[in-house]
C-alpha cells in the first residue's frame, strides 16, 4: 500500500470527473446550437437556458456519483480505516455554482454580456453566439469538476480516519498550482482553486505523512519533479524564462513563484539606468526574503538592502554564473545557510 497506488486511484478518478465534463459540453453544444444570433435573449429563455440547465445538473450529479466509493478506496490503500456511517448525496452538489449562484443566474451572464457587445460596442451576432458557447462550455467543465471535488471533500469529512488531504496537480497545472503540490491540507480547508484548475485531493491521514516530508519524486506531488517533467518550452511558458532559467540554476520554486505575484518597475541608477524588476513579496517582517535577509545582517555584521529583486531582474543583472548565483542566494531564491550564502 502506497502513496503512489493511492495517487494512481486519484487520477482514475479524476478522469471520470473530466469524462462527465466532456459528456456535458457534447450535450450543451446541441442546445447551444438553437442560439439565434438576431434574437439572442429571445431564443436563450425559450429554448437554449432550459436545455443547458438540465445538462449542468446532470453533469455535476454524475460527478459527484462515485465520491464516497472512491475515498473509501484510496483511504484502504493509505492504510486507513475506511469504515463510516455516511455516505455522499450526489444530488446535493447539483443545482447551483461553486460560488452558491444558481445555475440559471450564472449560465445567462454570457449571454447577456453578448446582447450588450452586440447593441452597445457594435459586435457582430455572430462573434457574439462564439462567446457565449466559449463561455457556457468552460463553465460547465468548471462546475462539474467542483461538484466533483465537492463531493469527495464531503466524503473524507464524514470518514473519521482521513483527517487531511494531499493536493495533487493535474497534467498542464499553473506555476501557481505546482508550488502547491504535495502539500498536507487538514481535512475542513477549503479546496483552494482558480477558474478551469484541474487540481484534486488525496484522502490522507496525518499531516507528518505528507510527500513532502516523505519526499516523494512523483510529479503529481512534487513541484520539482513537475517542472522536471515539463519541456524546456513549457518550464519557460509557465514560469516565465528569467524564472525558469532561475529554477534550472537551483533556486526555490515557491520562492521564484511567489516573487512574480506583486511586481513594482523601479528605475535604479546604480545599475546604468537600467529599469528593472522588484518584488514585495517576502519583504514584510515575517517574508522569507526578510528572514534571509536578517540572517545575512547578523553573519556579515551590517545592514542589507530591503530592495529584492525578480530572478528576471537578477538574470539580467548578473555579468557570469557566479555572480547570478549569489544573487540569487542573497534575494532568497537558492536555499542554504545565511554562511554559505554570505561567501557567495
Amino acid at each position: 500500500m502506497t502513496l503512489t497506488e493511492a495517487l494512481d486511484r486519484t487520477t482514475a478518478r479524476q478522469r471520470e470527473i473530466e469524462e462527465a465534463a466532456r459528456i456535458v459540453q457534447a450535450e450543451m453544444l446541441y442546445w447551444l446550437a438553437r442560439l439565434d444570433p438576431d434574437d439572442i435573449m429571445g431564443s436563450w429563455f425559450g429554448d437554449v437556458l432550459p436545455g443547458l440547465y438540465t445538462s449542468l445538473m446532470r453533469g455535476q450529479t454524475r460527478a459527484a456519483t462515485g465520491a464516497s466509493a472512491y475515498v473509501a478506496e484510496a483511504a484502504a490503500i493509505m492504510g486507513l480505516d475506511a469504515s463510516t456511517a455516511y455516505q455522499v448525496a450526489p444530488e446535493a452538489f447539483a443545482g447551483a455554482a461553486a460560488d452558491g449562484r444558481p445555475l440559471s443566474s450564472m449560465l445567462t451572464t454570457p449571454a447577456l454580456r453578448a446582447r450588450l457587445a452586440v447593441e452597445q460596442r457594435g459586435q457582430s451576432p455572430a462573434w457574439a453566439v462564439g462567446q457565449v458557447r466559449n463561455s457556457v462550455l468552460l463553465m460547465a467543465a468548471s462546475e462539474t469538476a467542483d461538484a466533483g471535488r465537492g463531493a469527495a471533500q464531503v466524503a473524507m469529512a464524514g470518514t473519521r480516519s482521513v483527517t487531511g488531504y494531499i493536493r495533487c496537480i493535474n497534467a498542464g497545472a499553473c506555476r501557481r498550482c505546482a508550488v502547491l503540490a504535495g502539500r498536507w491540507y487538514r481535512w475542513s480547508a477549503d479546496f483552494h482553486r482558480h477558474k478551469r484548475c484541474q487540481c484534486y485531493g488525496t484522502p490522507a491521514g496525518p499531516g507528518g505523512d505528507h510527500p513532502r516530508n516523505r519526499r516523494i519524486p512523483d510529479w503529481r506531488v512534487s513541484p520539482r519533479a513537475y517542472f522536471n517533467h515539463l519541456s524546456t518550452r513549457d518550464q519557460d511558458r509557465l514560469f516565465g524564462p528569467g524564472g525558469a532559467e532561475a529554477i534550472r540554476a537551483g533556486a526555490d520554486i515557491p520562492s521564484v513563484v511567489n516573487a512574480r505575484r506583486n511586481k513594482t518597475q523601479l528605475k535604479r541608477l546604480d545599475f546604468g539606468g537600467t529599469t528593472v524588476v522588484s518584488t514585495t513579496e517576502g519583504v514584510t517582517r515575517h517574508g522569507w526574503f526578510s528572514y534571509v535577509r536578517r540572517g545575512l545582517e547578523r553573519v556579515e555584521g551590517r545592514p542589507l538592502s530591503r530592495l529584492r529583486l525578480t530572478p528576471e531582474a537578477i538574470f539580467r543583472l548578473s555579468a557570469d554564473r557566479e555572480e547570478l548565483i549569489r544573487l540569487l542566494g542573497r534575494h532568497g531564491y537558492l536555499t542554504g545557510s545565511a554562511a554559505d550564502i554570505a561567501r557567495l
